[in-house]
């Protein structure tokens, strides 16, 4: 489990140099406004939320701004618990992979995908593959 936890972080954090090189137009008004997030549980069961944020939230900070995740998700490092709905690394081997509004993987993290008013994104859980 520990090789699978170190390749999903480095993998993430990759992941998180990608996206933060197109990240120029990510620029915040300071607005609260809204956008659509749905949840693809582990048994495909679809979960969507109208949510409300600071426009140029990162998606962590809007996760947190509408409620959805607590403190405790807010400050760690991998997101788990959205709304009870849980994808834990550590113990089943997955984690929440966001999708674009076509359902096609985001390219970065929690921390570097940011989101405006508008916006439809999907998270769906996601069991990590073992690369040993």
């Amino acid at each position: 489990m520990k090789k699978v936890l170190i390749s999903l972080l480095v993998l993430v954090s990759c992941l998180g140099l990608l996206a933060l090189s197109g990240c120029g137009s990510s620029k915040s008004s300071g607005e609260q406004v809204a956008a659509t997030l749905t949840l693809i549980d582990k048994d495909d069961a679809e979960y969507t939320y109208d949510i409300h944020f600071t426009d140029g939230a990162t998606l962590r900070e809007a996760l947190f701004e509408a409620g959805l995740i607590s403190e405790a998700e807010h400050g760690a490092m991998f997101v788990e618990d959205i709304d009870g709905h849980i994808a834990n690394v550590e113990e089943d081997g997955c984690t929440w992979m966001p999708l674009d509004a076509d359902k096609k993987q985001i390219m970065g993290t929690f921390d570097d995908i940011t989101l405006h008013g508008g916006d439809v994104i999907y998270l769906q859980y996601y069991v990590v593959p073992d690369f040993d």
